[in-house]
């Protein structure tokens, strides 16, 4: 057996034990499922959520103001 075919059937192997889990196979239909436009435009949104998420928002109204003289 070459490097090659031994190459594939490793692959292989790995292959079949990851896609084993349901879960696995579930999120790869879900990419599999959309348009390239769709993935792109969900990967945006995710990278939106994420630096939102991050942002911290203060509303200068509500800050205490400093006692004056």
């Amino acid at each position: 057996m070459d490097d090659h075919t031994a190459w594939i059937e490793r692959t292989a192997d790995q292959l079949a034990l990851t896609l084993a889990d349901p879960d696995i196979r579930a999120e790869l239909l879900r990419l599999l499922a959309g348009t390239n436009d769709e993935r792109q435009r969900q990967r945006r949104v995710e990278a939106a959520r994420r630096e939102l998420g991050a942002l911290e928002v203060t509303w200068p109204l509500l800050k205490e103001e400093p006692d004056g003289p």
